[in-house]
Formats: C-alpha cells, structure tokens, sequence
C-alpha cells in the first residue's frame, strides 16, 4: 500500500529490470531535503497525479487530474464537497479537461443537494456500475480527504440540504484551500498524453521546467540551475509553440508522475549517492567536487550552507556568516533553514555557545553556565525587562527533537531560580528550552506546557535553532527583533 502511494506521488519508481524492485527518484529525494518544510512539496505532488500516467498503472479511460479537479469543483459548490459527492462527481469524471466538463461536475452536485436520498442513489448507481461496493468506495476516499486535512486546505462543517429539513457533513475550503484552488487558475494544465507528442529534446525542456517550477513554488532556492534551463530555452519555447501552450504562464505537469520510467532515467539522470557528502573543502561552490553529473539537480540549500558556516561562536564572526548566509539565499527563511542544517551535528561544547550568542544578537544580554559549577542548574540564562530567565539548552547530539524530559527541567530551573533569590526575577517570567528542532508531533508537549501554567503558574518557552537562526539572521541584516516582553513572557513554541 505504502509503495503504491509513494509511486502516486512520484517519489519511487520501480527500475527498468524488476516491477518489483523500487528506486527513490530525484523527486522523492528532494522531499527528504525539505525536511519539516514538508507540506509544500506535498501540495505540489498530490496537485501533480494525473491519469492517464506512465507512472501508475490504471484501469478506465479517465482523463482527470483528481486533487486538482477536487479544488475546483469545491470553488464552485459552496467553497466544499461532501464524501460522497467527491465519489459521484470528480473522482467519477471522465475528463477535466474542459470548463464544460468542470460546470457539469459543479451541476451535477448541486442538484444532489435537494435532500439525503438524491446523493444516496447516487452513490448507489456508481456502486452498481463499477461493480465496487458502497463502503468500499467511500473507503477510496479516506487518503485525499486525509491528505486535504493535513495540508490545511479544508477543513469538517455542517451544510444543510436546499429541499429538506437536516444538515450533511461537508469538506470546506480553508483560506489557504480557496488560495491554492484559486492558484491553478495561473497554471496551464499539461497531461503526458500531449508531452509524448513532443521530440525528446522539447520533452526534456519542458519536464525540467515543469519539475523545477513546482519546487521553485515549494520554497526551493533553484538558482543553481537557473543557467541550464536558460540553455534550454529555445527548445521550451518551441514545446510551447507545439502544444499552443501560453508562453508567460508556468507549467502543470509533474514528470516523476507522469512520464515512463525510461524518459524520466534520461531527463534526470541519476547521480552518484556520495555527490550528497563529498563537498568541496575550501569553500568554493559545486565545481571539481561535484562536477557535471549533477547539472539536472536542484541543490538543497542546505549543502550552501556547508561551505560558508565558520566555526566557532565568536559573536563578530558569526554576525558575518548570518549576513553571508542572507546574501547567498533569496529569503531569510531559507538562509535560516541552510544554517540550521549546518549545525545539524554540534556538541554540547559548541551548542550551548552558539544558542547565547544569537541570543546576544537579537539585543538580550546571555550567558552561559561554567561547565562543572553544580550550582548553576540552568544551561545558560538571559535577560529581559529586568529580570533573569533560565534557559534549557538540547544540543542535537543530544536529542535532535525536543521532549517532555526538557520541559520537567525548564520547571527545575525556575524553581531553582525562584528559591535562591540570588538574580532578580518573578513569577509570571518564562522558563526557556532551547532546541535543535521541535517535535514533530507537538501535542503531548504542548498540552505539558499548559498544565504547569494551569498548576503552578510557571511560563514554559520553547524555541528551535530555525526560529533562533531566522530572528538573528532579521536583526543583523534588518534591525528587527523581538519585543521585550514577548521574549521574557513567551509561553509556548515561538513561531516566526
């Protein structure tokens, strides 16, 4: 089941010798790099399964672009569907292809909305056409609705029938589910079964384009293959021109979903796995070290920040590498999300430092505990509006994700704090946890954190190297940074 998914959304591939033998494509491998920076990439690839597809082995003769088609007819019915009314009109459509087929798939549910017994025999008359039970069909439906969920793109309402008395449960657009529905309106929709018509040249052309286009919309820095796609320009144009495709309106095709297993092999041609690791040594960027073999991939930023971090935790020299950092990147997040990635391996003896440092840069006096003086329970300590907040520092050799144990040691220190009376603080001032990076599944956490404020009335803050890294990176480059109180008052995860 897994393996079929993965191959949906174009992150595996069987290889040329074995169906039964599976390979990551370059795809798969960028959702690796993103990290917690997931979501994105998601979006793009569950927008980017289309049938038909060489990727995927399918059955009928649909001609539909599903996540897509699902967005869109949700715009047009009330900004939702129900469960039932994805099955009996987009995931049952025979094409997309047309605004005449998008309007008939938007009458069609509005018409079953009269009352309860005109979508059951609805779903009754596929069941019975497709030879697939009711509760198998709705089963079907559990992964995109899931995968709407937890993209943010909708969200669980009650809509009531227009014929008769009662409510039915309906999957409503969110904000950013109308924004992204909305965004296809500014992509022209390509299938494999025109690419295919394309001389391989223009098919390569246009692939490259359409993949790195969509990472580019998922927050990648694709500067290191700017220039390679220019020299294929005339060849893009040319597809255009063949496909009486507009030439000023990004692409929608995804070629890991879409084109055979020998096309993709030569469009993006793997490399070897040790060009991830076998970095050049004297700061210089991709030349000898990494070499032509991977002119067709999208760099991570992350491997950038590899070659311009200088250790050490010297505050002046580390304002220079934030600022380098920022110049390198075409945002402060990404600079941020490249510095994190580079400290990926520190010690506690280069950790700790590096946390009251940024701390320094942001405008709040920190230091650091000596290592070996026992009375000094807390990690490091700031200060803010006065008073003296204990931090908690997790290096991530030590725990790469923060947990619960961090927070019961963020209380210890406060108490400690409060009872020896030697540094000026209150109450109400946060106890911090400093971290590589948060959980990714937060709850447990956060429902700690708002116990001990209920109980005792103790502030627990927690902030990850990125939101660290991103503050310092806005303040050495912009003079922003945060409010007083928000720092010595943060209850919570910081988000930034």
């Amino acid at each position: 089941m897994y393996t079929e998914l993965f191959r949906i959304l174009g992150w595996v591939r069987s290889t040329e010798d074995s169906a039964l033998t599976f390979t990551f494509t370059l795809l798969g491998e960028q959702v690796v790099e993103a990290g917690r920076y997931w979501r994105p990439l998601l979006g793009e690839t569950v927008l980017g399964i289309a049938y038909p597809s060489h990727a995927i082995n399918t059955r009928g003769h649909q001609a539909i672009r599903p996540f897509a088609t699902i967005l869109r007819t949700m715009l047009s019915c009330n900004s939702g569907l129900s469960r039932d009314e994805m099955i009996v009109g987009p995931l049952s459509a025979l094409s997309d292809r047309r605004q005449a087929d998008l309007d008939a798939l938007s009458d069609r549910i509005h018409a079953l909305r009269e009352g309860p017994d005109a979508i059951r025999h609805a779903i009754e008359e596929v069941s019975d056409q497709r030879g697939v039970k009711v509760n198998t069909l709705r089963n079907y439906t559990r992964w995109p609705i899931a995968i709407m969920r937890d993209l943010k793109w909708t969200t669980k309402e009650r809509e009531p029938y227009r014929g008769s008395n009662g409510t039915f449960e309906i999957h409503r657009l969110t904000p950013a589910g109308r924004k992204r529905a909305e965004s296809l309106q500014s992509l022209f929709d390509l299938r494999v079964t025109e690419v295919d018509r394309l001389p391989f040249e223009q098919k390569r052309a246009l692939s490259r384009r359409a993949h790195f286009a969509m990472m580019e919309r998922s927050g990648f820095d694709v500067s290191t293959v700017a220039g390679q796609l220019r020299e294929e320009e005339d060849a893009y144009r040319n597809a255009l021109r063949a496909l009486e495709a507009p030439d000023d309106i990004p692409p929608l095709f995804s070629p890991f979903q879409s084109l055979s297993i020998t096309d993709a092999n030569v469009i993006f041609p793997s490399r070897p796995k040790s060009t991830l690791v076998d970095q050049p040594e004297d700061g210089t960027l991709y030349e000898t070290a990494v070499g032509r073999q991977v002119d067709h991939l999208l760099i991570p930023s992350n491997l950038v920040a590899r070659h311009v971090l200088v250790e050490g935790s010297n505050q002046s020299q580390l304002r220079k590498t934030l600022q380098e950092l920022r110049r390198l990147h075409h945002s402060p997040t990404v600079a941020a999300e490249a510095f994190t990635e580079s400290r990926r391996d520190d010690t506690q003896g280069t950790f700790y430092p590096l946390v009251t440092d940024l701390i320094q840069l942001l405008g709040f006096k920190s230091s650091r505990s000596r290592t070996g003086v026992n009375y000094q329970r807390w990690d490091a300590c700031a200060w803010a509006k006065g008073l003296a907040i204990p931090i908690e520092i997790k290096s991530p050799t030590e725990e790469l994700f923060l947990s619960t144990k961090a927070v019961r040691q963020a209380i210890e220190n406060k108490v400690v704090l409060l009872a020896r009376g030697e540094m000026a603080t209150d109450r109400e001032a946060t106890s911090l946890i400093v971290g590589y990076q948060i959980p990714n599944e937060r709850g447990d956490m956060a429902t700690l954190i708002d116990d001990i404020d209920v109980a005792f009335g103790i502030r627990i803050g927690v902030i990850d190297l990125r939101a660290l890294a991103l503050l310092a990176i806005q303040a050495v480059t912009e003079s922003v940074s945060l409010e007083e109180n928000q720092f010595a008052y943060l209850k919570g995860f910081l988000h930034v």
